[in-house]
Order: structure tokens, then C-alpha cells, then sequence
């Protein structure tokens, strides 16, 4: 169902979804500071105007010798002093993303009386909320205060409850809110963007009711692991990566595409005589039409992660190692199969269960068991199936049976999801 663009709202399964922005200052009347430099080297750029002030937190009247320094422009690019450092993830306020789109760096603040300040040098310091890039990159802040719009004739907003659980918020119109992330949710046919309430894991606020938006950015936010695609990509299963000689029906994803994925493995690759990092594709429902649907139909549900880089959600490590890939390439025998079968054997009573049973689990929680399990029957059948095959099956079928054991009986049983905003 199509949701209101009105403040109603929910949770995943039924999302609210008001907008998020964070309330500007007023402009300041601003003499313009000659740039410290004209590459993106230890400098920060300004995306407001701002005010320089001492280490106490007050307002300088001179700087480096003049009134006129002590107010900065928008879009200036001004010199910090400092270094920028590593940091451990998500322990800051104001922090950069590295090249590998997980982990931070930050450049060292001063909190001066509940704000956040860089120093300029000569005793000068600039209110980091002013900010919005260091050396040229983009500067991320943990949580933003944002205002949704008032509730009038022009906006049609109203209030309600967002979010499931414990993350269930109450919102009103006008009201100021905090919000840590920033993903995309689906809207019917379409995608909206969202921001998510700090503190709660569902509760999101459309980004078009807020009235001013964050000056820095948020971090992504999605419920499973994403990659992009830095180049098309061929799709596989193990048998074709095992076995070079075997027609592989190469479905191509394209470059720049993003990509749920749900586990990362090494895969004997014989033509190179080494394990390779693979990423298996996560059970999704995408359009019809689209190459991943292709991909989940012909059961190529892997990529290498070489041709990928992170963008979001929890970061997988390897289930295996390069050298139990190697042993595993071999074919199984009725012994590697013993765990299967003993999955295979709990099938009749599974399916007699009554969360199997539930008209609400139809189309997730049900068909993503009865698929596993189908996978999981060719596998132990076949005669020539690898130990890294018959491994899969087994964790596949076993995550989802205990997904649909443990599935809530009062949810609806719509697994939504959450993507990453380009």
C-alpha cells in the first residue's frame, strides 16, 4: 500500500515516514577571509557562515589582526590546524569516512560548552556545525537536530505514531527531532527517502516534512549488508566456480549497481589455483525484470567481492578460510552430507508447524524455507556435489528455518527493506 505523504505512520512493516532537517542559524553578515589555500590540503570549507571565537567559546573582535577576519563566508575554504586521525567507528560527533566507506577519521574538536569547535590557529576556532568538508571530503555528524514542518493547510501534516516496539515514537508537527541516519525505503512503486528518529532501529521521518535539512551528512543506514558495483559483474553458483569446464548462464550485473548481499565466503578457484572472496547475493524481491531477479531465478547467487566496494549495513567477514576452501572443493561424500540429511529429516515437521502454516508467511518467511530446502534437496541428491556446496545448504536451510520458527506471531509478515541513498 501506497503510504501518505502526511506525518502518519509506522514501522517497517507499516513505516512512517516523516522528513528530516536540521534548523540553520540566521545567515551572518559576512566579510569574506582570503582562502587559506587553493588545493583541498588541511583546509575546511564552510557551508555556513561563521563566526571565529577563542578557546572559552567567545567571540573574537579581532582575528590575525583584523575585525574583519572574525567573519567567515559561506563556501570558504579556511586552514585548520591539527591532524586528521583514525578513530574507532562511530565514537565521534563529527567524523570523515574513509576510502573503504566503513571505517572514520576525524579531526580533532575542542567541546566548548556543548559545541563543537576546530581550531584555526592563532588562537582561533570556528564552530564545527558551520563546517561541511575537511581536506575536500565530505564531514559526517553522528545526530542532527531537525524541525518538522508545522501542521497547517499548505502541508496537511499531522501527528502519530512511528515506528514498532520499543522504537514506537510519538511525533507532532513543529516538533524538533534527532536523527542519526539517513536510507531509502519502499513507497509503493517507488522509493523514498527517510530519516531515521536517534535511538530506535524503524521509526523514519520523510525527508520532504522537514523544514530545513542537515547541513552535514548521515551516515547510511540499511537493514542488510550492501556493495556497489565498481565494474559488471558476472554472477555464479559454486558448481561453475569449481568447475571452469561447466556452461555458466553468466548473468551480468552492471556497474554501479547496489547489491544486498548476505555472506561472504572463499571458493576454490581452480583456473587460478587459489580461494577468492565471494559475496552470496541476499534473498530478495526486486522488479521482475531486473538482472538480480535473473540472477535469484538461475540460482547464481554469487559475485566476487573483488569487483565490489562496501556501502552499507552490517560488515560481513569470511565464514572460511582460503585453506578449508581448498580442502572443500572436493566432491562430498555421504558422511560431508550427514548434517544435511539431518536438516532435511526435521522437513516434515517444520511444515506441519503453525508459523508454516500462517496465511501472514505466505510470501516471506514460508517461501524463502520452502526455497532453501528445495536447494538444499538437489544438493544432498546430487552425485557430484562439492563439501562447499552441501556447507551452503546447510547454512541456507538453517537460517531459514530458525527465520521462520522465530518469526513473530502478531508481525504481518513483510520482510521490508531499507537501501542505500546514492
Amino acid at each position: 500500500m501506497k503510504l501518505s505523504k502526511k506525518i502518519l505512520l509506522g514501522s517497517i512493516a507499516g513505516i512512517l515516514i516523516l522528513g528530516a532537517g536540521f534548523s540553520a542559524s540566521q545567515q551572518l553578515k559576512s566579510t569574506p577571509i582570503t582562502a587559506a589555500t587553493t588545493s583541498n590540503n588541511n583546509t575546511l570549507k564552510l557551508i555556513h557562515g561563521a563566526y571565529v571565537y577563542n578557546k572559552k567559546g567567545r567571540r573574537l573582535k579581532k582575528y590575525c589582526g583584523s575585525w574583519s577576519n572574525t567573519h567567515l563566508r559561506k563556501g570558504t575554504n579556511v586552514q585548520y590546524s591539527g591532524t586528521v586521525q583514525p578513530i574507532e567507528k562511530d565514537s565521534k560527533q563529527y567524523y570523515l569516512l574513509n576510502d573503504d566507506n566503513y571505517n572514520q577519521s576525524w579531526l580533532p574538536y575542542k567541546k566548548i560548552k556543548g559545541k563543537y569547535y576546530y581550531s584555526i590557529g592563532h588562537g582561533g576556532y570556528i564552530n564545527a556545525a558551520n563546517v561541511n568538508e575537511i581536506d575536500g571530503q565530505p564531514l559526517y555528524v553522528a545526530n542532527a537536530t531537525v524541525t518538522l514542518k508545522p501542521a497547517n493547510i499548505h502541508t496537511g501534516l499531522t501527528g502519530g505514531y512511528i515506528g514498532s516496539g520499543t522504537s514506537r515514537t510519538l511525533v507532532k508537527p513543529g516538533q524538533k527531532l534527532k536523527v542519526d541516519c539517513i536510507t531509502k525505503i519502499p513507497d509503493g512503486n517507488s522509493r523514498s527517502k527517510v530519516y531515521r528518529i536517534a535511538g530506535t532501529t524503524d521509526a523514519f521521518i520523510y525527508i520532504g516534512n522537514i523544514k530545513t535539512q542537515p547541513r552535514q551528512k548521515l551516515a547510511t543506514y540499511t537493514m542488510y549488508t550492501y556493495v556497489g558495483l565498481k565494474q559488471n559483474s558476472n554472477t555464479y553458483n559454486i558448481a561453475t566456480i569449481l568447475n571452469p569446464k561447466t556452461t555458466n548462464k553468466n548473468v551480468t550485473l552492471a556497474k554501479d549497481e547496489d547489491i544486498p548481499v548476505i555472506r561472504e565466503i572463499y571458493v576454490w578457484v581452480p583456473n587460478d589455483n587459489k580461494a577468492e572472496l565471494f559475496y552470496r547475493l541476499n534473498y530478495y524481491t526486486p522488479e521482475a525484470t531486473s538482472d538480480f531477479h535473473k540472477t535469484i531465478a538461475n540460482q547464481l547467487f554469487y559475485i566476487k567481492a573483488a569487483d565490489t566496494m562496501y556501502l552499507s549495513g552490517p560488515q560481513l567477514t569470511p565464514a572460511n578460510t582460503p585453506e578449508e576452501a581448498r580442502t572443500d572443493a572436493k566432491v562430498a561424500t555421504a558422511a560431508d552430507k550427514q548434517d544435511l540429511q539431518k536438516l532435511l529429516d526435521q522437513a516434515k515437521t517444520i511444515t506441519a508447524s503453525a508459523n508454516y502454516k500462517n496465511e501472514l508467511y505466505v510470501n516471506t518467511y514460508k517461501a524463502r524455507y520452502d526455497e532453501a530446502l528445495k536447494q538444499a534437496k538437489t544438493v544432498n541428491s546430487s552425485t557430484s556435489a562439492s563439501i562447499t556446496e552441501v556447507k551452503e545448504a546447510v547454512w541456507y536451510l538453517t537460517t531459514q528455518q530458525q527465520a521462520l520458527l522465530n518469526a513473530s506471531k502478531s508481525g504481518n509478515g513483510v520482510i521490508e527493506d531499507t537501501m542505500p541513498v546514492n
